[in-house]
């Protein structure tokens, strides 16, 4: 009969090797450059042509994954409520996922990870603890756990795109200044800085891109810059796109505003740096009391105590 440790050996390696496969082929396939190549090329050019719905199988990079692929052609549609759908494809474009498709995507993977969670802790729990009862409570374990991890996942994800928008926001209204006082007009000079975000891997340059595209297919630029609000969340953009809209109405200068709105953000920047500079002092108390003070004691008042203990010994 086989031993514990060799049985719940094999289990661990059995499921990171078949976690690893999953991770390289959906992620690390052959030609995988070559495809993210052409699919950014597909949505410039969809961009460029007033496209914006892309299509099923290229939304955000997923149209030729072997993986996916697969996913959206076997997995069932989500039974999920209209409500619930709609937040749900709200915090996947928040997130960066943009396409309908992606809601199939985020549930079979959730649907995968309970089920490799559930598998993972049963193989793991049930040849140490040898009941059946503590297999399937480990099992349950995993199923919570996977159903909660994704929901997680998409949350940090969508602060971190978050973060990164309201950085790069101030630089990118600084471009679209640069375009307007050149000469271009404010759906060109979008465009303008859409191409140019976008080489530079920039996430504005993705929402710059769907942005022209809907002006370009005939939207007016509230109802692009609402749109863009919605898919960042940011209350910045509001604010440029209040901005630019009154501007708009009321035929005033476009360079002029978006100046404003720059130097407004750039404020807003520097107020947050300092308010995170002086919440760093709070920050660092708990550490320096629970770590750094005891090791100080130790060092300051050991050599003391031991010489006491030691004549209090002898005495």
């Amino acid at each position: 009969m086989l031993d514990d440790s060799i049985i719940i050996a094999a289990g661990v390696f059995t499921l990171l090797a078949a976690c690893a496969s999953i991770i390289y082929f959906w992620i690390f396939h052959p030609q995988a450059a070559v495809e993210s190549r052409l699919r950014s090329m597909t949505a410039r050019l969809r961009a460029l042509d007033g496209v914006t719905e892309l299509p099923e199988l290229e939304s955000n990079g997923v149209s030729n994954d072997r993986w996916l692929g697969w996913i959206l052609r076997k997995f069932p549609e989500p039974s999920l409520h209209e409500s619930r759908r709609r937040k749900l494809l709200l915090k996947l474009a928040r997130a960066g996922f943009v396409g309908r498709s992606n809601t199939k995507v985020f549930e079979a993977a959730r649907l995968i990870l309970m089920i490799l969670l559930s598998a993972g802790a049963t193989i793991l729990v049930a040849p140490i603890t040898r009941s059946w009862k503590d297999a399937v409570f480990s099992a349950a374990c995993g199923v919570v756990m996977g159903g909660i991890l994704p929901d997680y996942y998409l949350a940090r994800r969508i602060r971190m795109r978050q973060a990164q928008l309201s950085r790069e926001l101030a630089d990118v209204i600084d471009l679209l200044i640069v375009c307007v006082e050149a000469g271009q007009g404010l759906y060109e000079a979008v465009k303008t800085v859409g191409n140019v975000c976008a080489r530079q891997r920039q996430a504005f340059g993705v929402e710059l891109a769907m942005l022209s595209g809907e002006l370009a297919a005939g939207a007016s630029l509230a109802e692009g810059l609402h749109s863009m609000a919605e898919r960042t969340g940011l209350d910045d953009i509001r604010s440029l796109a209040a901005v630019l809209v009154q501007s708009e109405r009321l035929g005033a200068r476009m360079g002029a505003a978006l100046r404003a709105v720059s130097d407004s953000l750039r404020l807003k920047r520097k107020l947050r740096a300092e308010e995170a500079a002086q919440k760093a002092t709070i920050k660092m108390l708990f550490p320096l009391i629970l770590f750094v003070l005891p090791a100080m004691m130790l060092v300051v008042v050991g050599p003391a105590l031991v010489q006491i203990f030691a004549t209090l010994h002898r005495q």
